[in-house]
């Protein structure tokens, strides 16, 4: 795979992104409260902005949504739509053509759950949860032009290879089909090649770290990273206890709607794809040929082109990269994007519109000792935002919303006429975090 390496400019003016009239503080957040970039948790509109996080109450995990009304410039309306099974139970929220929320929520390797709203533009009342069968985690939920919804899903068969699974649901459904896999895990490659004994975990456990898109072309884009715990004589950038490793970022799409999905040699696969016919973006298959480990960020589609955020972990220092490709998206190039007082690090978010604006983990430089960060790093970490021209690759940052000490994955919604942008700010443990919403634009 051909990569081309280019140094980005770097611009210290400010960007556009000053708040104006809301900052919003929420008690009560989840220790996951925003958790995981596989999901939108927000959706913007002329009129409001609808987003959806966890609390935690009397033990338990509940799924929120709350409505800011823009014209009275005031939160007014909030629902608790449901529980979910632990903290890992965060929602993916949509809205289809006509106004109605769609939301998919709740499992940890178990069924999820599905609700519509009831009225345009309002959370008040929602249908009956339509359980989505499967041992399920991580959601990531896109919805056509037509208003077909598709989720993927991490899937868990015990003992076996996990895989992203793929569900879709047409507009007059009034459920989901059983799904599909998209591509399996190379759990039982691993244990038929090397024997149980030599397996660090025995559960078939991986962790994909995916984001799914459709485009206007009715392309659907799958982005993740692969992390699994190989076994226990393969050599990996960590070599730690348990042998785990990140060791590829990679991608795949769909020409019709999920039907057949996109491998490295040019052809469409009905069967799940394995993880040597995937194209990878950057790292390798095989962990033992990898200087690093992966963490990968979402996607967005602009000009023709697809690009990709992800971050490379060195141990202590870690890079950020952006990458992109054009149909058939088997060829990617990579730039580094650098700032001169941080160091940047995963997690990254970003914003489909007429800008590109994303937010980045940002550690600064002047508290590194000989090298290294200090032991109260989460204390020191920051969020902040960045805007990129994907036409001169130049970039500017912006430090007017700063967020310090984030605890989760920030999230930015998609652009309307303004962008917002929600994060936990706390302990990661704590169950007494603070959801931080601003109006960023």
């Amino acid at each position: 795979m051909n990569k081309i390496l280019f140094l980005l400019l770097i611009f210290s003016i400010s960007i556009s992104c000053k708040p104006i009239d809301v900052q919003t503080t929420f008690n009560k957040g989840s220790s996951r409260a925003t958790a995981y970039h596989d999901s939108d948790k927000m959706v913007n509109t002329k009129d409001y902005l609808f987003v959806t996080y966890l609390i935690h109450e009397e033990g338990a995990e509940l799924v929120l949504i709350k409505r800011y009304n823009k014209s009275k410039q005031k939160w007014d309306q909030s629902n608790i739509i449901g529980k979910a099974k632990d903290d890992h139970g965060g929602g993916a929220l949509v809205i289809d053509s006509q106004g109605y929320l769609h939301i998919v929520y709740g499992s940890h390797n178990s069924p999820l759950f599905y609700k519509k709203s009831q009225s345009t533009y309002d959370i008040n009342s929602w249908s009956k949860a339509l359980e989505i069968k499967g041992n399920l985690t991580y959601p990531s939920l896109v919805i056509s032009k037509n208003d077909e919804l598709f989720l993927a899903a991490r899937s868990d068969v015990r003992n076996s290879s996990w895989s992203i699974r793929l569900f879709k649901k047409s507009s007059q459904s009034n459920s989901w089909n059983k799904g599909s896999d998209v591509m399996n895990s190379d759990f039982l490659m691993w244990k038929n090649s090397h024997g149980k004994s030599s397996m660090s975990v025995s559960n078939g456990y991986v962790r994909f770290g995916k984001y799914l898109s459709l485009n206007d072309k009715n392309e659907l884009h799958l982005t993740f990273h692969y992390f699994e715990y190989v076994p226990k004589n393969i050599k990996t950038f960590s070599n730690n206890r348990v042998n785990s490793s990140t060791h590829f970022v990679a991608h795949t799409f769909s020409k019709d709607l999920g039907n057949s999905w996109f491998d490295k040699n040019g052809k469409y696969e009905s069967q799940p794809l394995s993880l040597k016919n995937v194209t990878i973006i950057s790292g390798n298959n095989d962990p033992s040929q990898v200087s690093c480990n992966y963490s990968a960020g979402q996607h967005f589609y602009k000009n023709d082109k697809l690009y990709f955020f992800f971050s490379k972990h060195y141990g202590i220092k870690t890079t950020l990269h952006l990458s992109s490709s054009s149909f058939p998206y088997n060829n990617w190039e990579e730039i580094e994007i650098l700032n001169k007082d941080y160091h940047l690090r995963a997690p990254v978010t970003v914003s489909q519109g007429k800008q590109t604006l994303f937010t980045v983990n940002a550690i600064p430089k002047n508290i590194y000792v000989n090298g290294r960060p200090p032991a109260n790093l989460p204390s020191k970490s920051k969020i902040i935002i960045g805007e990129l021209d994907v036409t001169t690759l130049s970039l500017k940052w912006n430090d007017l919303n700063t967020m310090v000490n984030p605890s989760w994955l920030p999230q930015l919604s998609n652009e309307f006429d303004d962008v917002w942008f929600m994060v936990t700010q706390g302990a990661r443990e704590s169950n007494d975090t603070k959801v931080i919403i601003n109006k960023v634009k």
